[in-house]
C-alpha cells in the first residue's frame, strides 16, 4: 500500500512520523513523507522519500503573525490571526497534498493541519488516519484547563468549548478551502467530521500517563505509546556526537536544558539564571540550543552547549531534564527515568507539566515566571530521591517505543485496507448459540514479532474473550513484550510452561482456555481485521455442531516477491468459488477447535517433538468422529522464517509429516509423503532458498554473491 504521511510543525512534530514511516517502509509499503521545507532534509536522512509541505516552520514561528498577533491579549486579534494562518498556508498545503496522494491508499497526519489532510482524503476518497501526540478530543480524564481536580463534566465541556471557539475562528476559511477541492462546505469542526467517518485515531502517547483514558475511548482511539526512532535511523539522522559523550564521561550527571523550536523570551536573563542556579546546586549543565540558539557560545567548564542532541542516548546519563513540555521531550525524559521541570509557554505544554506533577515525576513553571528563586525551588523539589525513584519506576511501566510504533503500523495497515472503523460493534447474536473465543499463542523467543500479533488481536476484542500467551522458556524479551500489552489489555494472560516443546506449550494454553472456541495461532501470525468475527459467526451459525474444528490458510509476508505473488494468488482465488469444505488436517498457525472437542482429544494427541502437531491434532479430530472445516475467509499472514531454513534443517522438518502419518497408522499416505511429497517440496524449497538468500534487504536487489550467506534455521519451541 501507499501511505502519505502529512506532518507539519517542528522537529518534535515530524520525528514521530519518521519513526512510523520507517516502520511502514520496513513492512513493504510505499511511504511518502510531506514535511515543512526546513525539515525535508531531516526526513531524507532517515531514508524516507520526503517532499516540501506548507511553509517553513522556523520562518512561521519568527513571523509577526505568530510572535505578535497570535499572542495578543486581545481575543479578537488572536482569533483573526488564527483565521489568517489557516487560509494563508491552507491552499498551498492542500495543493501539495493533492499532488502527492494521486495513487495513495491513505493519508496519515498529525493534529496540526488535520483539516488539510481530512479535506484531501475526502476529495481523493481514501482513508485518513490521524495521529495525536496528546489528548485533543473530548474526554473526562484530562483538560486543557488548569487544575487536577476538575469534575469530569467540566473536563468534557472544556474540550467542547475549545472546539467551538476554534471553529468559529476558522469556519469561513475552512469552508473556502473545502470548496476549493469541490467539497461541500463543512458545518462542524474537523474533530466531529473525523469521528463521523469512523476513522481510527492513533494516540501516540502512553496510557500510563492518563489512567482511565484508554477505557473511555476504546479501540477507536487506541493509546499505543510514545514513538521514537530506532537506533539505526537515529544514527543516520543525528550522527554520533563523540565530544558530548566525552564531556559526559568527564564528570557527574548534568542537568539537561532544551527548548526545542520554542523562542525563549529574555534569553540573556534566563541564561544567567540557569547557569547560576545549576552551579549553586552543584550540577553541570548540558544545553541543546535548538532553533532559537539559546545560550549558544556560552560554554564553560560547567556548561556545554550543542545545537541538537540524541535524547535517547544522552538523557539517561542526566540527573534531570528542563524543557518546554513538548510531547517528544516529555516522552524522552520519561523513558530515561529522570525527573523533569517543564518551563512551558503554551498549547499542550501546561497539560504535560501538570501530568508530570500529578504523577510525582516532575513539576512545572510558566517560562515567563522563571527567576533564580523559583528555579532553585523547583529543581530542589524534583531532585529529591523520592521523585527520582518514582521517575525510574514509571519508566519501567512505559510501552517500549518499538512496540508502540509497530502497533501503530499494524493499525494503519488495517485501517487503510478496510477504510472503515477498525472494530465494529459485535453482531447481534442468538442467546441460545452465542459463542466466545479464546486465542492461544505458544511462544519461544518471539520478541520481534509478538507485538504485531497482539496488536492485531487486541483490535478485535469485541469478539475475543481472552488471549493466552504461553512462554516456553524464552531467553529474550518475549515475556516483557506480552506484559507490556497485558498492562493495558486485561484480556491478555501470560502463562509459563517449563517443559520444552510446542506440544507442551499448546496443551497448557488450550487447557487454560475458558471459552466455547479455542483458536491456536503462532506468535508471528497476523490476523485480518475480521478474523475473530468471521470465526465466531461461522460457529454460531453451525447450530447442529456439524463442524468440530476449522482452519484457514496462511500466507507468508515479508517476501521480496510477495506483492506480485499475492496479487496472482488473489486473481486465482477469485476464479474459484470460495466455499467452506472439509479437510483431513488442521493448519497450526490458524486453527480453531470447539472446547468440548479439545477435551475429547487432548489425551490422544501426540506429545512428541518430531511430529507435525497440527496435522496430528486434525487427525485426532477426524478419528473421534469430528469434521474439520476449511474457511477461505480467515486467511492470515505468517512470517517467512521457515523459508530461510537451510536444506538439512528443512528436510528434517518435513520428515515430521510421514512420521505423523505413521503415528496414526496411515501407512500408504506416509509412504507417499516420504517418497513423493517431501522430495518435491524440498526441491521447491532449494529454489526458493536461493532466491531468498540472493535478495539484499538493504538495497532491494538480487545478487548471486549473497546465496552463500549464512542464515539461521527457524527454531521451534
Amino acid at each position: 500500500m501507499k501511505f502519505v504521511l502529512a506532518f507539519t510543525g517542528s522537529r518534535g512534530d515530524v520525528q514521530p512520523a519518521l519513526a512510523l514511516g520507517v516502520a511502514l517502509g520496513t513492512r513493504g509499503h510505499d511511504v511518502q513523507l510531506a514535511a515543512p521545507p526546513n525539515l525535508v532534509e531531516f526526513g531524507r536522512r532517515a531514508g524516507l522519500s520526503t517532499h516540501p509541505y506548507g511553509t517553513d516552520t522556523k520562518e512561521l514561528l519568527d513571523s509577526d503573525l505568530v510572535t505578535d498577533r497570535l499572542k495578543s491579549a486581545n481575543p479578537l486579534t488572536k482569533l483573526r490571526a488564527i483565521s489568517e494562518l489557516t487560509l494563508r498556508g491552507g491552499r498551498q498545503m492542500q495543493a501539495e497534498l493533492m499532488e502527492l496522494t494521486a495513487d495513495a491508499d491513505a493519508i496519515i497526519g498529525g493534529s496540526v493541519g488535520q483539516e488539510r489532510a481530512l479535506n484531501v482524503a475526502q476529495a481523493r476518497e481514501i482513508g485518513y488516519i490521524p495521529v495525536h501526540y496528546c489528548p485533543v478530543r473530548r474526554n473526562g480524564v484530562v483538560s486543557m484547563l488548569p487544575g487536577d481536580r476538575l469534575p469530569n463534566t467540566v473536563r468534557r465541556a472544556s474540550w467542547t468549548g475549545l472546539e467551538h471557539v476554534l471553529w468559529q475562528a476558522t469556519r469561513t476559511a475552512e469552508q473556502t478551502l473545502a470548496a476549493d477541492l469541490g467539497l461541500d462546505r463543512p458545518t462542524t469542526p474537523a474533530a466531529t467530521r473525523i469521528a463521523r467517518r469512523g476513522a481510527i485515531e492513533i494516540q501516540a502517547y502512553d496510557p500510563a500517563l492518563f489512567p482511565g483514558l484508554a477505557g473511555e475511548w476504546g479501540a477507536q482511539r487506541p493509546l499505543v505509546g510514545f514513538f521514537d526512532l530506532d537506533r539505526t535511523t537515529r544514527g543516520r539522522v543525528d550522527g554520533t556526537d563523540t565530544e558530548t559523550a566525552a564531556w559526559l564521561d568527564a564528570g557527574p550527571p548534568p542537568i539537561y536544558l532544551g527548548f526545542g523550536s520554542m523562542t525563549v523570551a529574555e534569553p540573556a536573563r534566563l541564561a544567567k539564571v540557569f547557569a547560576e542556579v545549576t552551579a549553586a546546586l552543584g550540577y553541570r549543565l548540558l544545553v541543546a540550543a535548538g532553533w532559537s540558539e539559546f545560550m549558544a557560545g556560552q560554554d564553560s567548564d560547567r556548561v556545554r552547549v550543542v545545537r541538537t542532541l540524541d535524547h535517547a542516548t544522552v538523557l539517561p546519563r542526566c540527573a534531570a531534564a528542563i524543557h518546554h513540555g513538548g510531547a517528544g521531550s516529555t516522552a524522552a525524559g520519561l523513558r530515561a527515568g529522570i525527573p523533569t521541570l517543564v518551563c512551558w509557554l503554551g498549547a499542550d505544554q501546561p497539560m504535560w507539566g501538570a501530568r508530570l506533577r500529578a504523577l510525582g515525576v516532575g513539576t512545572a513553571l510558566r517560562q515567563a515566571d522563571l527567576d533564580r528563586r523559583s528555579l532553585q525551588s523547583a529543581l530542589t523539589d524534583i531532585l529529591r530521591p523520592e521523585c527520582q525513584r518514582t521517575a525510574w519506576r514509571l519508566s519501567a511501566d512505559l510501552i517500549a517505543p518499538d512496540v508502540a510504533v509497530r502497533s501503530a503500523a499494524v493499525l494503519a495497515e488495517d485501517a487503510a485496507s478496510t477504510h472503515r472503523p477498525l472494530r465494529r460493534p459485535a453482531a447481534a447474536r442468538s442467546p441460545m448459540n452465542a459463542k466466545t473465543l479464546s486465542v492461544v499463542i505458544p511462544a519461544y523467543n518471539e520478541e520481534q514479532v509478538i507485538g504485531d500479533c497482539l496488536a492485531r488481536l487486541t483490535a478485535q476484542l469485541d469478539h475475543i474473550a481472552e488471549i493466552i500467551v504461553v512462554d516456553n522458556n524464552s531467553t529474550d524479551r518475549t515475556a516483557d513484550a506480552v506484559r507490556g500489552f497485558g498492562q493495558h489489555h486485561p484480556s491478555i494472560t501470560l502463562i509459563d510452561e517449563a517443559r520444552q516443546g510446542l506440544v507442551y506449550a499448546r496443551n497448557t494454553g488450550m487447557n487454560a482456555a475458558t471459552s466455547d472456541l479455542i483458536a491456536r495461532i503462532d506468535a508471528d501470525t497476523l490476523v485480518g481485521p475480521d478474523w475473530a468475527r468471521t470465526i465466531v459467526d461461522f460457529f454460531e451459525r453451525d447450530t447442529e455442531e456439524y463442524w468440530a474444528a476449522a482452519c484457514g490458510r496462511g500466507e507468508a509476508y515479508g517476501l521480496p516477491y510477495g506483492d506480485r505473488l499475492g496479487k496472482l494468488k488473489q486473481r486465482m482465488r477469485e476464479r474459484k468459488r470460495a466455499e467452506v469444505r472439509a479437510v483431513p488436517v488442521l493448519y497450526g498457525s490458524n486453527m480453531i477447535v470447539r472446547t468440548q472437542v479439545w477435551a475429547a482429544i487432548r489425551d490422544r494427541v501426540g506429545m512428541r517433538r518430531d511430529i507435525f502437531e497440527d496435522v496430528d491434532c486434525g487427525l485426532c479430530v477426524t478419528e473421534t468422529g469430528g469434521r474439520n472445516a476449511f474457511l477461505p475467509e480467515i486467511t492470515v499472514g505468517v512470517a517467512a522464517r521457515r523459508m530461510e531454513t537451510g536444506m538439512p534443517g528443512f528436510v528434517r522438518y518435513m520428515s515430521c509429516l510421514p512420521r505423523t502419518l505413521l503415528l496414526h497408522r496411515r501407512y500408504a499416505l506416509a509412504a507417499a509423503a516420504a517418497l513423493l511429497y517431501v522430495p518435491s517440496v524440498s526441491t521447491l524449497h532449494a529454489a526458493r532458498l536461493a532466491l531468498l538468500r540472493s535478495y539484499d534487504t538493504e538495497t532491494g536487489t538480487f545478487a548471486a554473491r549473497n546465496i552463500l550467506r549464512p542464515t539461521t534455521d527457524r527454531v521451534a519451541p
